[in-house]
């Protein structure tokens, strides 16, 4: 199974190279001969969303800039987001009567949090949401709003990421030799002379190493959504955890990159993990817990195992603890009629079957055993505790196959309003800033979807204007 799994991640992250890169204007880069000792202004470690607007304001603030990423391409986990971002106070909101205020947008992102978010980060992204939200309306691309969940600004159509990817690029090109981007080159070290962070230690696709040495220094290196060591080393329930929905280079390089040179952490036991996740798709918990409609989770021997209307973050050690760390989704066509229904077997690969017993044997599950759980449930039979129950009974019915995987990484390093990197005293490490993912301090407890692509930008902004003062 370990090697299915393996196989299963290796062949998604290629197909998602491929068609990002087929779908996604890509800046001309230099992989050229290396020396041993590179300089620049500003170096950015990371080249996915955050990492490419700290590279771009850097460059506009009159810095020369190098941008390392350690994959074959640019994008990160920003590349694949298809849905938008949060922003409060903006015209849309205006035009529509729909009021989203700054103030709207920080207490639902602090409640969200469960208040453990710091309110002056939190501000800070608030007030900024407009200026990045009107930033990317300059570059050319086009938004609407949600007008059920007002917090959202999306595409007016098309693919989010793939969009704001080409935007960037185009910008990288504007600037010509302002920025130089080295992909294929992994940052493995920070360089601290004297106190201060001077550049870092990077590694080329064959492993020649040089020194890249900078006024100033960025991480962007995303969260460790790839690191399930690390998730689970800080939150012993999600050991374990599976990565099917984190991209390949979300190994938490630069945290901790910027933890052995003295950078304060927060909310590390924080990280947001998707019960019924499929490859790149995680599936609504309704589907298994909506009152008179819900299906059932069953293990590998085709029995259930806990309660099914658990908070989704409970779910996951439940699951975790299952043969093969898995569970299967089963389900009938009165939930496939309901809006998550529907899209869990469009994007979540549901198998359908006309019978309990045919799904059965197309999940790899014991038929009499499938049939005689289902049965069971059916007739009210609950050993789990569950207060609401709902049944399985109208086919054709609908299966997958699903495991516990990291969404989102709301642990991190810490930062001042600034983006300057800070110790465990809250002292700036000079020479060091950070944006994105790989900062905490911004989600707590819970994260507002949306809130993340706008960080990206607003303290992106911030890290490389800072980063570039001289």
């Amino acid at each position: 199974m370990k090697k299915r799994s393996l196989l299963l991640i290796a062949v998604m992250v290629v197909s998602l190279l491929a068609a990002c890169s087929q779908q996604t204007q890509q800046p001309q880069v230099d992989n050229s001969e290396k020396n041993t000792e590179v300089t620049t202004d500003v170096l950015v470690i990371g080249g996915g969303g955050a990492g490419m607007v700290s590279g771009i304001t850097a460059a506009e603030n009159g810095s020369k800039v190098i941008i390392v990423e350690k994959m074959p391409m640019l994008g990160g986990n920003t590349i694949i987001s298809a849905t938008g971002i949060t922003a409060s106070d903006t015209d849309l909101h205006e035009k529509a009567g729909i009021p989203f205020t700054v103030e709207d947008h920080i207490k639902k992102t602090m409640e969200t949090g469960k208040n453990l978010p710091d309110e002056k980060l939190v501000r800070i992204l608030a007030e900024n949401s407009n200026d990045a939200y009107e930033w990317l309306v300059s570059m050319g691309l086009s938004y609407k709003l949600d007008e059920k969940e007002p917090w959202w600004i999306i595409p007016v159509e098309g693919h989010y990421g793939r969009q704001l990817f080409n935007a960037f690029n185009t910008k990288v090109e504007e600037l010509g030799d302002k920025i130089e981007i080295k992909l294929d080159t992994k940052a493995t070290e920070l360089i601290v002379e004297e106190g201060n962070v001077v550049g870092a230690k990077v590694a080329d696709k064959e492993g020649k190493e040089f020194v890249i040495k900078a006024n100033s220094v960025v991480i962007a290196t995303g969260g460790f959504g790839n690191a399930p060591e690390l998730i689970g080393e800080y939150n012993k329930n999600y050991v374990g955890a599976h990565n099917i929905m984190s991209t390949a280079g979300s190994t938490g390089d630069g945290f901790k990159m910027a933890v052995a040179v003295g950078a304060g952490t927060r909310d590390m036991e924080h990280h947001q993990m998707r019960p019924l996740a499929t490859p790149g798709y995680w599936i609504r918990e309704t589907v298994i817990n909506e009152e008179g409609l819900g299906g059932i989770l069953v293990n590998t021997s085709a029995v259930r195992f806990t309660n099914e209307t658990l908070k989704p973050l409970e779910l996951v050690p439940q699951i975790l603890k299952q043969t093969d760390r898995i569970a299967y989704v089963v389900f009938d066509s009165e939930m496939a009629a309901t809006k998550n229904g529907t899209s869990a077997i469009k994007n979540g690969n549901m198998i359908e079957a006309a019978t309990i017993e045919e799904l059965a044997g197309k999940l790899g599950l014991d038929s009499a055993k499938l049939m005689e759980t289902v049965n069971s449930y059916n007739e009210g039979i609950d050993e789990f505790g569950r207060s609401t129950m709902g049944k399985v009974t109208v086919g054709p019915f609908y299966g997958v196959k699903v495991a516990p995987s990291s969404h989102y990484t709301m642990a991190g390093i810490t930062i001042n309003e600034n983006a300057q990197v800070t110790n465990e005293s809250g002292e700036a490490i000079p020479g060091l800033y950070a944006a994105g993912e790989v900062v905490g301090g911004l989600y707590g407890a819970g994260r507002i979807a949306g809130n993340n692509t706008l960080d990206d930008i607003v303290f992106g902004k911030i890290a490389g204007k800072n980063a570039s003062v001289k």
